[in-house]
Formats: C-alpha cells, structure tokens, sequence
C-alpha cells in the first residue's frame, strides 16, 4: 500500500489533479501512470500491451490495474478467444463518471474534517484529560 501523502498536498497552490487522485484514490506512482495511458489511448488494452507501453513486469501491472479496478476507475473486461479460451482488457472510466466520482469523494473528504472541526474542543479536551 503507498504511504499516504500530507494533506498538504493537497493545499499548496501548486497541487495537480494528480496530487488529487493519489489523496482521493491512494494511488501509487504506477497505478497513476497505467490511469493516464489507459486515457491517454482511449481503447481496451490488454495486459501485456499494457505492460510492454509501460515497461514494467506483468505481475506489477496486473496488481496495480486491479488495485485501478476495485477503486472503480477502471474497467475490466473479458474477452472470448474464438479457439478457446480468453483473457482480460482494461479501459478507464469514462471522463465524467470520474469526475463526478472524484468530486463525491471530495464532497466525504469535506464532510470528515467539517465532523471533526465541529467536535474539535470536545475531542481536544477528551485528549488531554485522558494523559
């Protein structure tokens, strides 16, 4: 698992959608590179394309593109081979279903730290009491 980021990140002026994604969606370096190439292509790829673009072993691609899938920002897709057989194909999401993803998230993100603003004296004196 990536070690999270500070929240300040997040609040510096200079702050990217990539710094976003990786708060929102804990994504490593990796899991963020394969998301944009999967946009930035704008077609299924399959895993060894995807490996083989990227220049990384299968196995670490596969564990990031599922990690990408459970986030529910990639999709993944089975293929039927017409001799038998099958094998699987990535996309990401579509641009505004991300989107409207990301800002719900933001949204719980907001809701969080306004619950915790809202029981700061209480937790604070709980806090120190219980030294």
């Amino acid at each position: 698992m990536p070690t999270p980021t500070p929240l300040s990140s997040l609040t510096r002026l200079s702050s990217t959608v990539k710094d976003l994604f990786t708060q929102l969606y804990g994504l490593s370096h990796l899991e963020l590179e394969l998301l944009l190439l999967l946009y930035k292509k704008k077609q299924p790829m399959t895993l060894d394309q995807i490996s083989q673009e990227t220049d990384r072993d299968r196995t670490t691609v596969f564990r990031s593109l599922q990690k990408l899938v459970n986030e529910g920002i990639c999709n993944k897709d089975t293929k039927t081979i017409k001799d038998g057989g099958y094998y699987h194909t990535y996309s990401a999401i579509d641009m505004e279903t991300f989107q409207l993803e990301t800002e719900k998230r933001v949204n719980e993100l907001k809701n969080s730290l306004d619950r915790i603003l809202n029981k700061f004296k209480d937790d604070l004196n709980n806090a120190i009491a219980s030294l």
